[in-house]
């Protein structure tokens, strides 16, 4: 049987998380504390969930203004991270737990001036990266250690709506009608 069929639900897929109380827009999985975890975005929060248990894990994370369109799940100095961005602010915000409280790190990374609907992490030249994408056309690569953006962002002739950084650093940028491959952030 697959995933799904004839509108019934496998078994399997059952189990929902529950708490949100608008559409959830994003979700990116990672390991906190050797347990594995989702970071669900969406029109009113982010929440990360203890798969294991199906409980959230601490309070919704808050500060983003408007819905959460984006999200991704890195590794910044050995802590557990998640990446957020958003729309009408325009923001990505970097998020460290505990376990009990997610705190953001630093301020949030601004400069996309529309909608941030592509969020990926990866390493590039040894640094922790987070590649953020735009309806305002552009991609900026953000160092994790430091919050600042590396280098000029890379302008798209069109919306950026999907990215990806490969394990030897390349980025993959979706927009528009079309694919790139970046062999270098």
């Amino acid at each position: 049987m697959g995933w799904v069929a004839g509108g019934m639900v496998d078994h399997r897929f059952r189990h929902v998380l529950t708490g949100h109380t608008d559409w959830v827009r994003a979700v990116a999985t990672g390991v906190v504390d050797g347990r594995p975890v989702a970071v669900t975005g969406s029109n009113d929060t982010v929440r990360v969930w203890d798969l294991t248990t199906r409980q959230p894990i601490g309070e919704p994370l808050t500060g983003h203004t408007s819905t959460v369109w984006a999200v991704a799940t890195g590794v910044v100095e050995d802590r557990p991270v998640a990446v957020t961005g958003s729309a009408d602010d325009d923001t990505v915000r970097v998020w460290v737990w505990d376990l009990a409280t997610g705190q953001p790190i630093g301020e949030p990374l601004t400069g996309h001036t529309d909608l941030v609907r592509a969020v990926a992490t990866g390493v590039v030249d040894g640094r922790p990266v987070a590649v953020t994408g735009s309806a305002d056309n552009t991609v900026r690569v953000w160092d994790l250690t430091t919050g600042r953006q590396v280098g000029p962002e890379l302008v798209f002739p069109a919306a950026v709506w999907a990215v990806a950084v490969t394990q030897d650093g390349q980025l993959v940028v979706g927009f528009g009608w079309e694919v790139s491959v970046l062999t270098h952030c």
